[in-house]
């Protein structure tokens, strides 16, 4: 996506590993509407310049001395923080940066086309703002699913949104798991994942979508694979084609 004409992100690079920052730099020169307006080598210095510069995003490695990524956005305060794209090299970090509002995780090694799409993020993410701002009005709001109707064989029972655990695609047919039990819906997984809240749902796999506050952990396998803990004790495979959009969700 190439900002709109006039649209522009002041960026504020805090990184403590020389060629990172240099690489970051590099990247974000290229890109259209970015002015870098400053460079932070530590979490201290990051702070600073966030008050003193005040700018609209912040690319933020997570560890680094004086003061971690966390400690620093603790220290301006969340409610003052610039949008944050986190930019590391430990990808565990990744729920911990939806804890501090990430609009994006970038996992290095990441290249240009995958920093494009972080920053592509970053105007819509500002495009929307500024459009929810100017109009209000119900009528412009986008309406989610807020309880899925499942048709058995004597009645349609209602499923409210926030009691889902996780959908699976089982032929043609859907499962809706509960922490109680499961439904059966005769319904594609697409179908579903269209009308439920992406602030409140994430993909997993082709055949799986969970709600994020369902997610107790993490944890990393063998070459790369991942497992996900549900916090009723469920265990998920994480896709590899799904992870890095999983863990960029995730710190939304």
């Amino acid at each position: 996506m190439v900002p709109d004409p006039g649209e522009s992100a002041r960026v504020l690079i805090v990184e403590d590993e020389i060629h990172s920052r240099r690489f970051l730099r590099e990247l974000l020169q290229e890109e259209p509407g970015v002015l870098i307006v400053g460079e932070a080598t530590n979490g201290t210095e990051g702070a600073d310049m966030v008050t003193t510069l005040r700018p609209d995003l912040v690319f933020l490695d997570i560890q680094m001395p004086e003061m971690d990524a966390f400690e620093m956005v603790a220290n301006v305060g969340l409610e003052h923080m610039p949008v944050l794209i986190v930019a590391t090299a430990f990808a565990e970090y990744a729920l911990r940066a939806y804890e501090i509002e990430a609009l994006d995780y970038l996992c290095k090694p990441f290249d240009r086309a995958r920093l494009h799409a972080s920053l592509a993020r970053y105007f819509r993410f500002k495009k929307r703002a500024l459009a929810a701002t100017k109009d209000l009005s119900p009528s412009n709001r986008r309406v989610w699913r807020r309880r899925l109707a499942i048709k058995e064989d004597s009645a349609v029972r209602f499923v409210p949104v926030e009691r889902i655990l996780w959908v699976e695609a089982a032929n043609k047919y859907v499962v809706v798991r509960t922490a109680d039990r499961s439904y059966v819906s005769r319904q594609t997984i697409q179908s579903i994942v269209e009308e439920l809240s992406p602030e409140h749902f994430v993909r997993t796999s082709r055949s799986i979508v969970v709600r994020k506050n369902a997610v107790s952990e993490v944890r990393p396998l063998f070459q790369g694979d991942h497992l996900i803990l549900l916090i009723d004790g469920t265990e998920l495979a994480l896709s590899r084609n799904y992870r890095e959009l999983f863990y960029s969700e995730m710190a939304r």
